[in-house]
């Protein structure tokens, strides 16, 4: 008898801890998403962002929480996102946003790791990471400040060269002894972006068509960069779930097919 109320009071707590981390992640995807569309906003059009850093933030959520999970909280904090920044509640936002966000950004990369067997870590050595966390800091900060300034020169898709050269590099700045996870293990999960990315960028292109955009001005004048947009944002997430999801573990956050760590290990 106590151990089965031992097991329903663990089961409750880890369905909490869901329901928290949904929460959490959605309130910090809308106030990052809210500032860079604020900030980087394209002149093609509404919503679409120079540079989606909240891509990161979804990433981690679908890696961590699940696809279902990683869907709502995506979707829901791309959504007020778009609200907070321009007022986007329409059909085009809710392609934008929720769906661009929420399907693509968060639940088809939760889907992939699982099917290819991707470790959330990334093989990270499960150890203090605050001096890599110091260092993802810094190369977020160096990403921001190039992306502001090379979108007020108006160099075009020229402006994510530098970004993405820098984030492609990371792991030689981020390797041994600070994060530890090896070279080959990032080879799959940088397939992974790429292609979230790029699902992103032909839904985002729907919706900017749905907008009001020809064809050709949806695909190339925001498809493009919202590909390389978020493809630079979430090469930044996979840096930020090495160095935390043995952090996230630990807390019970971290579910893998569909069922937390915690309760694997029952």
């Amino acid at each position: 008898m106590q151990e089965h109320d031992s097991m329903q009071f663990k089961t409750g707590r880890e369905r909490r801890l869901k329901y928290y981390g949904v929460l959490t992640f959605a309130v910090l995807i809308a106030a990052v998403g809210w500032v860079m569309m604020t900030l980087t906003s394209s002149p093609a059009m509404k919503g679409a962002a120079f540079i989606w850093l909240p891509a990161a933030l979804q990433l981690i959520a679908g890696v961590w929480l699940g696809p279902i999970e990683g869907l709502i909280a995506g979707g829901l904090g791309a959504y007020a996102a778009g609200i907070l920044a321009y007022g986007g509640w329409g059909l085009p936002d809710i392609i934008m946003n929720p769906i661009a966000g929420g399907l693509a950004n968060s639940m088809l990369p939760a889907v992939l790791f699982r099917i290819f067997r991707v470790d959330p870590d990334l093989g990270a050595k499960p150890r203090p990471t605050g001096n890599a966390i110091l260092r993802i800091l810094a190369i977020l900060i160096v990403v921001v400040i190039l992306t502001v300034v090379l979108q007020r020169l108006h160099v075009g898709l020229w402006g994510y060269v530098p970004q993405i050269v820098i984030l492609f590099l990371a792991p030689l700045y981020l390797r041994d002894p600070e994060l530890g996870f090896p070279m080959r293990k990032l080879v799959l999960a940088f397939g992974i972006c790429v292609a979230s990315s790029l699902i992103s960028a032909l839904i985002g292109s729907v919706g900017a068509k749905v907008g009001g955009l020809s064809w050709e001005g949806a695909f190339v004048g925001v498809g493009a960069g919202w590909f390389l947009g978020d493809t630079v944002s979430s090469l930044f997430g996979l840096y930020m779930l090495a160095a935390l999801t043995d952090r996230a573990r630990k807390a019970g956050l971290v579910s893998e097919r569909g069922k937390p760590v915690s309760a694997l290990a029952v």
